[in-house]
Parts: structure tokens; sequence; C-alpha cells
């Protein structure tokens, strides 16, 4: 009986030697498994289409005839944004990224490719949504719009001198103040005067 049982220990400790290295192979396993699947590919074959910011670094790349220029103008004073789209102009068919950035050198290309450029940029100054009261280089207040979305006109001269008004005012109106009609300016401007 004592043989049998020596023997019964023995087929035990067997059993447990092997389901102890097989367990330790199947973790084995699983790390290399989790290794490689967690590696990063590298394959040969072609990678995904490249985006449009991508593509502007191409190298043969030109504006086509029918390219549209689409810019993206951002007004800080009244947080406002305008988009416009235009025709590529007649002197840009045929050219490079490079002659594209010279020609608009105050905007800044987010895109480029043959049949879109597009851009954007950051003005100090109100949008055309907005009537503006400030003083010409004279100190006389003046009425402007932004009739192009990139530059203010002056509507009309108002013949009142900026030092008119209490200083505090003066120092907000230096800068510009926008208004979005011409009611509201005048209403403000009797109230400022009185």
């Amino acid at each position: 009986m004592k043989d049998q049982e020596k023997k019964n220990d023995q087929v035990r400790m067997m059993l447990n030697g092997r389901q102890l290295l097989l367990g330790l192979g199947t973790l084995g396993i699983l790390a290399v498994l989790l290794a490689v699947g967690l590696a990063p590919e590298k394959s040969a074959g072609p990678g995904p289409e490249p985006s449009a910011a991508q593509v502007d670094t191409a190298v043969g790349v030109t504006l086509s005839a029918d390219c549209q220029v689409v810019q993206h103008l951002t007004y800080t004073p009244c947080g406002h944004e305008l988009t416009r789209r235009q025709p590529l102009p007649q002197e840009l068919v045929g050219k490079g990224r490079k002659e594209a950035e010279a020609a608009y050198d105050t905007w800044q290309i987010t895109s480029f490719s043959a049949a879109e450029l597009a851009m954007e940029q950051t003005l100090d100054l109100y949008c055309p949504e907005h009537q503006v009261l400030m003083p010409d280089a004279s100190g006389v207040l003046c009425i402007f719009e932004n009739r192009y979305g990139d530059a203010l006109a002056l509507v009309r001269s108002l013949d009142t001198p900026l030092s008119s008004l209490p200083e505090s005012l003066q120092e907000e109106l230096r800068q510009g103040k926008g208004f979005d009609s011409l009611e509201e300016l005048e209403r403000w401007l009797e109230n400022a005067e009185s």
C-alpha cells in the first residue's frame, strides 16, 4: 500500500510539474502575441491618401486655371468670421506654392492643391456687419465700414472733434468702436455728447 501511495504521489507531482510547464508556456506565447500585436506595422505597401495640407509640399503641384481661392478671415474686435471664394488670379495659373505664398504674403496658406488654394488671416478690425466710429488722422470723428472684408473705408466725416468728448470715451474711440447699425451709432454719439 505504501508503494501504491508513493506512485500516486509521484504521478501527482509529475502532473503538477507538467501543468506548471504548460501554464508557463501558454503565458510565454501570450506575451509574444501581445508584443507582436502592439508593435507598429511596417508595411511596404502604399500608405493612406495624403491630406490636402500634405499635398501642398508635393513636387510639381501647380495651380490650375479653374482653381478656387478660399479665404477665411477672423475679425478680433467683434469675433466674427467670414469665408469668401473667388477664382484664382490669372497670373497665378501654373504657379507653385512658393509663388502663391509670395502673392498672398499677409495670409497663412492652409492647403494647396491644383483645384483649391485655401488660406486664413486674422485682422484687428471690425467685420463688414458693423459701422465703426473712430477719428481720422486729423482727430475728427468719422464713420467707417469694412466694405471689402480686409480694410475700413470712410463713409462720412461727422465734423465732431474727438477732443470734444470726455477723456474716457476718447481712448475707447481711438481704436474704433463697432456698432450693428448706423442708428445705434448715432444714438450712442448723442448720449456721449450730452
